[in-house]
């Protein structure tokens, strides 16, 4: 069934401990939703944002949950079905960001981040589609990073991986319609990354034409949007200040 207003629906977001993972549950939970999140290591940080999803007024369930593994992956969504029931929808967010020439990447280092970044949302996806199938239907957003549609000297198997999640977002999209759509959020310059230099970051973010750093909360937006608007599927929402169009 569409989902056109998310109170008292029931979201999942993967890596939804901190950084935009962080507002993005935030987002669904402030619309009302009660919302699950994965973690793998942030303990103390999925528990205060467990609490600040639960001050909005709202259930909350933190679950660690090592993507790599499908029984783990699979545990999870049975957890979220045993706790409220229902599912509605899904934020593959849970991701890494990995930096290296491209003849220094290792085949652990490839694999690292496919089974992370693709297999990952893959797994959950197919999981969380079997009860919506079943049950009228669901919502899927993933997000995607520049390097899914840029190419990079350093990020190569990041974009690699990034791509893939990106064609795996339409396909899920055709296979899965009219019952489930899936779309993504392909975010810009959010938030620095770990170990960035500042003025490194603010070269980045002064690159884009709107000559500015986003915050987590303009991908955390667009992803509200996409699980309420029943009319689109298969699509992206690039939120990057402009810097793709470059």
């Amino acid at each position: 069934m569409p989902i056109t207003s998310l109170k008292g629906t029931v979201m999942l977001v993967t890596g939804g401990a901190h950084r935009v993972g962080k507002a993005i549950a935030l987002a669904l939970a402030a619309e009302g939703a009660a919302v699950a999140f994965t973690y793998l290591t942030s303990t103390e940080a999925a528990r205060q944002t467990r609490r600040e999803i639960e001050a909005l007024g709202v259930p909350a369930l933190h679950l660690r949950c090592d993507q790599t593994s499908p029984a783990q992956v699979q545990g999870a969504v049975e957890a979220v079905l045993r706790e409220w029931g229902r599912l509605d929808g899904l934020v593959n967010n849970a991701s890494i960001m990995p930096e290296a020439p491209f003849l220094e990447i290792t085949p652990e280092d490839w694999d690292l981040a496919q089974d992370i970044n693709t297999r990952g949302p893959f797994l959950f996806t197919q999981a969380v589609a079997r009860w919506m199938l079943a049950h009228g239907g669901g919502a899927v957003v993933n997000l995607l990073d520049e390097s899914a549609v840029r190419p990079t000297r350093v990020f190569v198997h990041h974009g690699v991986s990034k791509a893939a999640l990106w064609m795996l977002t339409r396909s899920s999209a055709l296979a899965l319609a009219p019952t489930v759509r899936v779309n993504a959020v392909l975010p810009g310059p959010l938030l620095k990354p770990q170990g960035w230099e500042e003025e490194r970051w603010q070269r980045l973010a002064e690159a884009a034409p709107l000559k500015k750093p986003g915050q987590p909360e303009d991908a955390a937006r667009a992803v509200v949007y996409l699980m309420r608007e029943d009319y689109i599927t298969g699509q992206m929402i690039v939120v990057d200040g402009g810097r793709t169009i470059r």
